[in-house]
């Protein structure tokens, strides 16, 4: 009786190792069986059964603790590579996230320049419309729009030295003109350009100061709060961005500050 019931603990034993779907319970189970067949030896051996009889126990004893080793084996091996798969997954998710969002930057910045450029071409289309062959009516060296759109092509082409010897030359001749604040503006676009951070902010605070509704009021306190976070002051920089969200929240300006203070690690949903 004792060996017909070792002998069906065993075949149970040899069914839950080899059915390739182990779980921590089986695992106690299979536990339990091989200590209920060591009890058994123990009992044959009390009983004096046949050397033959135990040697052939202990054997099975013998593999089925093999087999059971081997599956927790396996079984630590797969979760620990099922681990690195879902960690691999969030790196790739987390890169994805910030291509678009750098990507979301780019967009609103093209929409602000283009913007820009709406503002800065006006002038000319209200003085003339181009001739056939693309180009504005010539004017005079003290005309200001000439004067305004020279100035503001030599930005666009990256010449920002003449950039800025032709917006202070046009504050100098026109200095109340409509477009005195777009000048200011446009000469600190040139200092941030050149990287000249300090001297950017000087001029975007002029802005701010002397033409409080300018249609350049919400671009110049976003330019000056980066180029405050630039130039190493980063909390006035943040201070400037969020007064850009509460001050004009739907705008394009609004939009980029939240996605410059998102980039800090700064939450701005409370700006919203």
């Amino acid at each position: 009786m004792t060996s017909s019931f070792a002998q069906r603990a065993a075949a149970a034993l040899v069914a839950a190792a080899l059915s390739g779907c182990v779980s921590s319970s089986d695992i106690d189970s299979l536990s339990g069986q091989l200590a209920e067949l060591q009890r058994q030896v123990s009992y044959l051996q009390l009983q004096g059964s046949s050397k033959q009889e135990v040697a052939e126990l202990q054997a099975t004893i013998q593999q089925q603790t093999e087999r059971l080793l081997k599956t927790e084996a396996d079984m630590r091996v797969d979760l620990g590579s099922l681990t690195g798969q879902i960690g691999q997954l969030q790196g790739q998710l987390e890169d994805t996230n910030y291509r678009l969002s750098q990507l979301s930057q780019q967009i609103a910045a093209a929409s602000l320049d283009l913007k820009a450029v709406r503002s800065a071409t006006a002038p000319q289309l209200e003085a003339g419309s181009p001739t056939p062959g693309g180009q504005a009516p010539a004017a005079g060296a003290a005309d200001p729009e000439s004067l305004y759109q020279t100035a503001y092509s030599d930005y666009l082409r990256g010449a920002y030295d003449l950039a800025l010897l032709g917006f202070r030359q046009y504050l100098d001749s026109f200095p109340e003109t409509d477009l005195a604040d777009n000048a200011v503006y446009w000469i600190g676009e040139c200092y941030y350009r050149q990287q000249r951070y300090r001297e950017a902010i000087l001029e975007y605070e002029r802005v701010l100061q002397n033409w409080p509704r300018s249609d350049k009021t919400a671009s110049a306190l976003l330019k000056k709060g980066y180029a405050q976070i630039e130039s190493g002051n980063r909390g006035d920089g943040v201070a400037g961005l969020e007064r850009v969200i509460q001050t004009f929240p739907n705008s394009d300006e609004a939009n980029l500050a939240r996605q410059k203070l998102q980039g800090l690690g700064v939450d701005s949903r409370r700006q919203r």
